[in-house]
C-alpha cells in the first residue's frame, strides 16, 4: 500500500496490561500460600481493586466524552 505506514514500534513487557494483571495474581497466590490470606479474602481484595478501576475507567471515558463535545461546540 502505498502512503501507508505499518507501526512497528511495540511495548515494553512490563508496560501492559497482562504484565501487571499476572503480577497482581502471582502476589496474591503468594500470599494465600504463605497462609497470610485466604482465597476468600484475595478474591474479595481483588474484586475490590476491580471495582475502583472499573470506577475509575468510566470517569476518564466520561470526562474525555465531556471535553470533546466541548471542543467539538467552539
Amino acid at each position: 500500500m502505498e502512503g501507508a505506514t505499518e507501526n512497528t514500534e511495540r511495548k515494553s513487557g512490563w508496560k501492559t496490561t497482562e504484565f501487571w494483571v499476572s503480577l497482581a495474581t502471582g502476589f496474591f497466590g503468594i500470599l494465600v500460600t504463605l497462609g497470610l490470606f485466604t482465597p476468600e479474602q484475595s478474591a474479595d481484595l481483588i474484586n475490590s481493586i476491580s471495582e475502583f478501576a472499573g470506577g475509575i475507567i468510566i470517569s476518564i471515558t466520561a470526562a474525555g466524552y465531556a471535553i470533546s463535545r466541548g471542543l467539538s461546540k467552539r
